[in-house]
């Protein structure tokens, strides 16, 4: 039995090489599960960005130029067996001597690559009549099998295939064109139903002579995996040498979809920083709607804060959004890649609050219980309404803030954390800050570290987009339309004190937002949602125009804010302030 034959005994029974050019293709074709590699000049001029047919042209040393890649690269880079791709066109080549070269140098096999068959009738004539042409080639891979050397002869008739057969070849590569460098696609003259009806006929020829030689398909219009199952199911060829389908295809593929994915980050993050300007335009800023300029004010006050490892207090009346700034604070700070840890205080008369923010030791009655302070090292802890914690525990609070350290609500030892405390203070309707809510100490903890949130009625400038926003939110609809509120029913709004502040607009606007389309919203149906009964009735114009004129004062008769602040267009805004002699 042949070396060849043998070797696929050891093997599968379907046979893969990889006519390649470099080692780096080498290492990945046996890593994939190649059989065995063949290095061909054809290979080489693929990874330089050539083509195949680039292989039989008078360009290279075809001989040399092989032997120095394959030598220095794909023979130190894989343990599978190596063909050298030998051509015979050079009249000065000493067969024998270079057949030794090649035993001596490791290369298993030799196959006849580029050959005479690759070239078209005029020129392959010339060499034919040279004694260059196919007959030498069948005399190199007869020396070379005497030499113990397994060869793969590549043969696209079935004359040549018998040639090579009685010259006791081990293996035929049928090969029918050189594939072009088009990616994924062949620019073969030949398609796929007489690729196998033409490989059916030689490989007939071929086992009709030595049925144990083994019949394998070379390149081709093949470059797909189904495209050679179907070929193979047809003609019973035994393996497949791939080339193009290998090497250069996959890798301009691959080149192709990585490069346009990156490019395709760097236009999605220009899409996300127009889109960002956008929002800002519109009054949003890091998720939050600010287009007044007190709520611009607190933003400014928790972006500066949230860098470090500083204390920061949010507070604010209830309803005001203070658990979103807050969270807000830690997505800023350096600790936004782990999650934060939330603790909400609640009214108890026991010490569960002390014990789950500062933990319990062990005894002989008691389990130990972790702490949400040692929970949250390396993190933040967003401590809401801590204003709801005893005296004794704001107490304990303050001495973790001064010194980082606390001790177990039962215990004596001292523990460590270096959790970034983000707390929340509720202020009752009418104050402006969380003095006397707080102990003092504490109050000393957080000085200059408060971001004081203005109630609704303080950023009125907000109302038409905390209005869409919502209203978006309610139908799930981010393409959904502003709500058909009118003048009336508006300033209704604006008049509105907002106790709930927020979260009392955000209730009415989810009432408002499931109202059929053509449902009018005037003031009497506002004064209804809201549960307050309608304001006395006022002369329109006096009424609208005193509207125009307060918000003209809050956006220092800046036209296009007002605008937005009120929710018409500029040129209605226009229309009205000259109807109502507001300017003159």
């Amino acid at each position: 039995m042949s070396e060849l034959r043998q070797f696929l005994s050891d093997s599968r029974s379907f046979m893969l090489g990889a006519a390649i050019g470099s080692g780096m293709t080498a290492r990945a074709a046996e890593r994939a599960g190649a059989d065995f590699v063949l290095a061909l000049n054809a290979g080489r001029f693929r990874a330089m960005g050539g083509s195949s047919p680039a292989s039989i042209l008078p360009i290279r040393d075809s001989n040399a130029f092989v032997e120095g890649f394959s030598r220095s690269e794909i023979l130190r880079s894989t343990r599978l067996p190596v063909f050298f791709g030998a051509c015979t066109f050079n009249p000065t080549l000493d067969i024998n001597l270079f057949l030794d070269r090649l035993k001596r140098w490791g290369f298993a096999g030799v196959t006849n690559f580029p050959s005479v068959i690759h070239l078209d009738d005029p020129r392959r004539a010339i060499l034919e009549e040279s004694k260059l042409g196919y007959q030498r080639e069948v005399d190199l891979l007869v020396k070379a099998r005497q030499r113990g050397m397994m060869t793969i002869a590549y043969t696209r008739t079935q004359s040549e295939a018998r040639r090579m057969v009685e010259a006791g070849v081990e293996a035929i590569a049928m090969n029918f064109n050189l594939n072009a460098a088009e990616t994924a696609q062949s620019a073969s003259s030949i398609g796929l139903p007489e690729l196998a009806a033409r490989t059916r006929d030689i490989a007939r020829t071929v086992h009709g002579v030595d049925r144990n030689v083994v019949c394998l398909l070379a390149g081709g219009p093949i470059t797909k995996p189904e495209e050679l199952m179907d070929v193979c199911r047809e003609t019973g060829t035994q393996g497949f040498i791939g080339g193009s389908s290998l090497d250069r295809v996959p890798l301009e593929t691959s080149v192709l979809e990585m490069t346009s994915g990156f490019k395709t980050i760097h236009v999605l993050r220009e899409k996300v920083d127009l889109l960002e300007r956008r929002l800002q335009l519109n009054g949003y800023r890091h998720g939050v709607i600010a287009q007044s300029a007190t709520m611009n004010k607190s933003l400014d006050a928790a972006k500066r804060l949230a860098t470090g490892a500083n204390p920061v207090l949010v507070s604010g009346e209830a309803g005001a959004g203070k658990r979103r700034v807050a969270s807000l604070v830690h997505s800023l700070s350096g600790r936004k890649h782990r999650k934060p840890v939330v603790f909400p205080c609640r009214p108890s008369p026991g010490s569960q609050n002390a014990i789950a923010l500062f933990g319990l030791d062990a005894d002989k009655d008691t389990r130990r219980r972790i702490s949400v302070l040692e929970t949250a090292s390396e993190t933040s802890l967003v401590i809401l309404h801590v204003n709801e914690l005893s005296v004794e525990e704001q107490e304990k609070l303050a001495d973790f803030i001064e010194s980082g350290s606390y001790t177990a609500h039962n215990g004596a030892t001292t523990n460590r954390s270096d959790a970034k405390i983000i707390a929340t203070c509720t202020i009752p309707a009418g104050r402006r800050s969380s003095e006397g809510l707080l102990t003092s100490r504490l109050r000393d903890a957080f000085a200059g570290l408060e971001v004081v949130l203005p109630p609704l009625r303080d950023r009125l400038e907000d109302l038409p987009a905390l209005i869409h926003h919502f209203t978006v939110e309610t139908r799930g609809d981010a393409s959904a339309g502003v709500l058909a509120i009118e003048n009336s029913a508006f300033l209704a709004l604006a008049s509105h004190s907002w106790p709930g502040n927020i979260r009392e607009l955000r209730h009415v606007v989810e009432q408002l937002a499931i109202l059929p389309p053509d449902v009018a919203i005037a003031a009497d149906r506002i004064s209804a949602v809201l549960g307050v009964s309608p304001p006395p009735a006022e002369p329109t114009n006096l009424s609208e125009r005193e509207w125009i004129i307060d918000a003209l004062r809050r956006n220092k008769l800046h036209r296009g804010k007002t605008a937005r602040a009120l929710g018409l267009s500029r040129k209605t805004l226009y229309n009205k302030i000259r109807k109502l002699r507001i300017l003159d």
